[in-house]
């Protein structure tokens, strides 16, 4: 049976069977795969502290036929950090899920896998301040959405097509999730579910660089539902549950 090796990112797992789990993870070189963990639900297993989400390992990984099979793995970053409190673990576990749902299946992308690892890095930093963390949850949402080809239009108007940056500065441009991009003032009305904007917010959905705020919350959470088939990030509603208030304003 062939092996191989490959640095990996776990996002989450899933019993199988009586004692196996099946794990899903992101790698530097095959993209997001999934694999069995044989006996890993077993209290003497060796597999099962090194397969807990969010840890970056090295996998040992053997060829099968409907799952590879993981036959060894070796922690690089145990991200301990991630696991100190239920915010932390909500916000990891929302970058988690948004790389496993905006991904095709071993579609290798070294800059998702990078992106993931730095977002990961920043979140156990202690001089971080909160709300700087929660910036971050928002931001890798919006750099998922562009990495996976949902790039929305932000310099032209969608409608009439003239630049955007005259309108967008005195602060009249509107956001269309419908469109996928950006309405000027006289266009906006086209749309009449499109959320206003001002210069600097648009500034910082260029730059991929989000503050959190509200009407960010608003054009991010909105867009992903728009073009991610609707579907609902559940560790988003995790955050809203266990702390009413952790992305207010």
């Amino acid at each position: 049976m062939a092996t191989y090796k490959t640095k990996a990112i776990i996002l989450s797992s899933y019993p199988y069977r009586e004692h196996d789990r099946i794990i899903s993870f992101f790698s530097e070189q095959y993209g997001r795969m999934e694999a069995r963990a044989r006996g890993a639900r077993k209290l003497s297993s060796k597999l099962a502290g090194h397969l807990e989400p969010f840890i970056e390992t090295e996998l040992l990984l053997a060829a099968g036929r409907r799952w590879d099979i993981l036959a060894g793995s070796r922690t690089l970053q145990s991200r301990q950090k991630l696991r100190s409190s239920l915010e932390l673990v909500a916000l990891a576990s929302l970058c988690a899920e948004a790389a496993k749902l905006i991904t095709r299946p071993q579609a290798a992308d070294q800059r998702i896998f990078n992106v993931l690892k730095s977002t990961f890095s920043y979140l156990e930093d202690e001089r971080l301040s909160l709300a700087h963390k929660q910036s971050l949850g928002i931001s890798f949402l919006w750099q998922m959405l562009r990495l996976a080809g949902f790039a929305p239009e932000l310099s032209r108007c969608i409608h009439c097509r003239l630049p955007i940056n005259a309108q967008a500065e005195s602060g009249r441009g509107a956001f269309s999730f419908e469109g996928g991009g950006i309405l000027c003032s006289n266009c906006s009305n086209h749309d009449l579910f499109a959320i206003p904007l001002n210069s600097e917010l648009l500034s910082e959905l260029k730059d991929q660089s989000l503050k959190d705020s509200l009407t960010a919350r608003r054009v991010v959470i909105g867009f992903w539902r728009q073009v991610v088939d609707y579907a609902e990030l559940r560790s988003w509603k995790f955050l809203e549950a266990i702390h009413a208030n952790l992305f207010t304003n």
